[in-house]
């Protein structure tokens, strides 16, 4: 499918080609040089929480077994219920059953989402009919915006942000031309998106388009009858639903099948939902990016969350629009965009919207919100620019006055920046000696990084602007739009460059990553039957790296709560119940084991996949068979009898009784919904892919 729609992209326009898209391709790569050489590996939230469930995908789907419950993860949870593993994405499963997922295909696929929305905005300013030139700046733009150099780690968010624009795309050529190529294509994209995104940009996204429609619908009002239009935009809108529903059954069955047992399934409080925003301060970033790594007492917010840089071009050309007569798309973008601004804010805007817009009390982390904020920036400002080029408009007027405005700006950060670092000897020149002094490339680099102030921040990014700005100016007097595509890029890239080190990668390699998860067994193999506190762990270092051993050690149980996005509420009670009384800790236990201890039971035979455990146990008398995984609905026994579900044992642990001699078990996990629901929408994903492909080969033949 991706072959085929890459294939299509490549085909269809005239300005797609190889050239275009290397050109693409060899910008992730500069500007995103610590990532894509692997000489720094994803830190944070990456290894230690999305790459853990894609790698038990990996791990099963090569030793035969389809992924659906996850035993390793606090006890055990319901893996295609996992809103932040991408379970439900063609890609994940590509990889996951292909090359399988290690440290490198992870920092990969990072990569590739990133690529697929830089070349997905430039998709989307070709239907907008935008000079190339300023085409290939948006997209550069959204390639290496501040919020992807933020959210590197944050691996959902990025492959949010990267369907985003095709999303658009497809959507404005679905509502020009009702057929069934553009409602397949479109519901398709839409269905990459929300089986890829972090909830918040799905919940987002749902916002977002909704207004988008109902602007496409009005601003045709002069084309098509009321009456035609109306027909048009409901039959177009309910097929694309409809098949979206239909591509999606299997991803609600899991997420319905979850939400009752789920932690997070209820309505945040309001104090939690106003956590980590991108606030008034962070918008600094929009003109001096690296002045955010540092400062945290000022921004009071995460580091992931402050930057907002879309290039020093494209601000001067938004801030021109605000001053221009605007057409009405720049004025829908306008107020779309400024509105998600505000949310990402926090504050009273997310306190109103939290009380008064359905869903979005449910969003933790505000900073997402701002991705179709600076989606729709960069595209206000790209049809500015592209008005400017076509207009041939001269360096002069409100252009001028908001150059000048800005040079002040600069020449203002660059002297308090001086002055400040001088007087209060903050800065790394007074620490070049340690820096020197570090041993390797790493040390050094991580030494720098600490020694660099605040203030330094301020004058070197100031220094950097003011020089990049020099170029701008030059191009807009020659109008040579050529060099200042290349600005941007070299604006782009230098952004990407300074702030990775502190908001995307640690210190170590990718390969020291990968040494670490080379300790884990291969496939899915029987845990053994010592007790949980005995399973085998790494050091604090390599737990640095990768997360708690218990993701990766193939053995079941943990000895403290896992700190992961999917909580079961059971689990959570045992732990918290664990924590004060230690009534329920069976942690001097294996993963089976027998409730009754004048009753030893015997395991003579273990057979064990995620789904699948037999066994055969010869009992002394009548017991309790104790299985240390959480109690969740689906969970069947078998022991020489029909099939029955199991019982309850303790807080979240699951049982069945014994009998005395020999006892031969089958303990199942069985979700027939979602499993079926899950064929089903493979069938339907299929289908639209074949009919795209014949379309497409048809139209092809006739040609």
């Amino acid at each position: 499918m991706l072959y085929f729609y890459f294939m299509q992209f490549y085909a269809n326009s005239k300005w797609h080609s190889l050239k275009t898209i290397l050109f693409f391709i060899v910008i992730l790569l500069i500007a995103y040089l610590p990532v894509s050489s692997f000489l720094f590996f994803l830190k944070n939230d990456a290894f230690n929480g999305y790459f853990p469930p894609k790698f038990f995908m990996s791990e099963s789907l090569h030793a035969g077994h389809l992924p659906l419950w996850n035993p390793y993860i606090n006890f055990g949870i319901p893996q295609y219920g996992d809103m932040s593993s991408g379970y439900w994405s063609p890609i994940t499963w590509l990889i996951a059953s292909t090359v399988g997922y290690n440290a490198y295909s992870f920092t990969i696929e990072v990569l590739l989402y990133i690529l697929i929305g830089g070349i997905g905005c430039y998709q989307l300013t070709g239907v907008l009919k935008l000079n190339r030139q300023v085409r290939l700046i948006s997209a550069v733009a959204y390639l290496c915006c501040g919020y992807n150099i933020g959210h590197l780690q944050h691996f959902n968010w990025l492959s949010g942000a990267a369907f985003l624009p095709w999303c658009c795309w497809s959507y404005l050529l679905m509502s020009q031309q009702f057929s069934l190529k553009n409602i397949a294509r479109t519901a398709l994209i839409f269905y990459m998106l929300i089986a890829s995104a972090h909830p918040g940009i799905i919940i987002s996204a749902f916002y977002f388009f909704t207004a988008f429609s109902l602007w496409y619908f009005f601003q045709n009002k002069q084309v098509l009858p009321l009456t035609k239009r109306t027909k048009q935009f409901v039959w177009t809108h309910l097929s694309f639903l409809i098949l979206l529903l239909l591509l999606s059954a299997g991803m609600i069955a899991g997420y319905v099948d979850l939400l009752p047992n789920f932690v997070r399934g209820e309505k945040l409080s309001l104090a939690e939902s106003l956590q980590h925003p991108s606030n008034a301060q962070s918008w600094i970033s929009t003109l001096l990016p690296f002045a955010t790594v540092k400062n945290d007492s000022f921004y009071n917010t995460d580091i992931s969350m402050r930057s907002s840089y879309f290039s020093l071009t494209l601000l001067l050309f938004f801030f021109l629009s605000l001053f221009s007569k605007k057409n009405s798309l720049q004025k829908f973008l306008l107020i779309t965009g400024s509105s998600f601004a505000l949310l990402s804010t926090g504050g009273i805007f997310k306190t109103l919207a939290y009380n008064f817009i359905p869903l979005i009390g449910y969003v933790r982390l505000n900073g997402e919100f701002r991705i179709f904020a600076l989606l729709c920036f960069i595209l206000i400002a790209s049809i500015e620019l592209n008005k400017f080029i076509q207009e041939q408009k001269t360096f002069s007027g409100y252009v001028k006055r908001i150059y000048h405005a800005i040079e002040i700006i600069l020449f203002t950060a660059i002297i308090f920046g001086i002055y400040k670092s001088i007087n209060q000897k903050e800065s790394f020149f007074y620490h070049i000696s340690n820096i020197t002094a570090a041993h390797g490339l790493s040390l050094k680099l991580k030494s720098l990084i600490d020694c660099i102030s605040f203030y330094d921040t301020l004058w070197v990014q100031g220094f950097i602007q003011l020089f990049l700005l020099r170029g701008i100016k030059w191009c807009l007097k020659f109008q040579n739009w050529q060099l200042l595509k290349n600005i941007v890029v070299a604006d782009m890239i230098i952004a990407c460059l300074l702030n990775i080190p502190f908001t995307g990668v640690g210190k170590a390699s990718v390969a020291q990553v990968q040494a670490v998860l080379n300790k884990s067994p291969k496939g899915i193999p029987t845990p053994s039957l010592l007790p949980i506190n005995q399973n085998d762990s790494v050091s604090t270092e390599e737990k640095g790296l990768v997360g708690d051993w218990s993701l990766y050690n193939k053995q079941i149980g943990c000895k403290e709560e896992v700190p992961y996005p999917i909580i079961l509420k059971n689990m959570r009670t045992y732990f918290e119940k664990d924590a004060l009384t230690k009534k329920e800790n069976r942690l001097d236990k294996p993963f089976i084991f027998s409730a009754d201890p004048e009753n030893v039971s015997v395991v003579k035979r273990l057979s064990f996949s995620p789904q699948k455990i037999q066994l055969n146990i010869n009992s002394p008398g009548e017991s309790q068979l104790v299985l240390q995984q959480n109690f969740y609905p689906h969970w069947f026994y078998n022991n020489g009898t029909d099939k029955k579900e199991m019982n309850q044992y303790g807080i979240n642990f699951m049982s069945l009784p014994l009998s005395k001699g020999d006892n031969n078990i089958s303990v199942t996990f069985e979700p027939a919904l979602v499993k079926a629901t899950m064929l089903f929408s493979l069938i339907i994903f299929i289908l639209c892919c074949l009919v795209l492909i014949f379309i497409r080969s048809k139209r092809s033949s006739l040609s």
